[in-house]
């Protein structure tokens, strides 16, 4: 299964796209399972300093990539897709 962690902010107006392109890409692939985590929740912020994200939305795709901004579709499936197979 792969995991993608979706780091968002409630004040942050990116971040509702960013949801929805994420929920209609794990609609898609069904190997890939996706959790939001807000970083005002101590999840969230321990996350995005682990990773040193330092804004939103952004995207850690098995605890490996980050990706920063909204992603397309077609950016999440390349990135995905490296670990399907391994």
């Amino acid at each position: 299964m792969i995991t993608i962690k979706l780091l968002t902010s409630p004040t942050c107006p990116y971040c509702p796209r960013a949801r929805e392109v994420v929920r209609r890409f794990v609609e898609e692939e069904k190997d890939v399972m996706a959790l939001e985590l807000s970083v005002t929740t101590d999840e969230g912020l321990r996350e995005a300093m682990r990773f040193g994200i330092s804004g939103v939305p952004a995207l850690i795709i098995n605890d490996r990539d980050v990706l920063l901004g909204v992603p397309s579709i077609s950016e999440l499936r390349r990135l995905v897709s490296r670990y399907k197979y391994n």
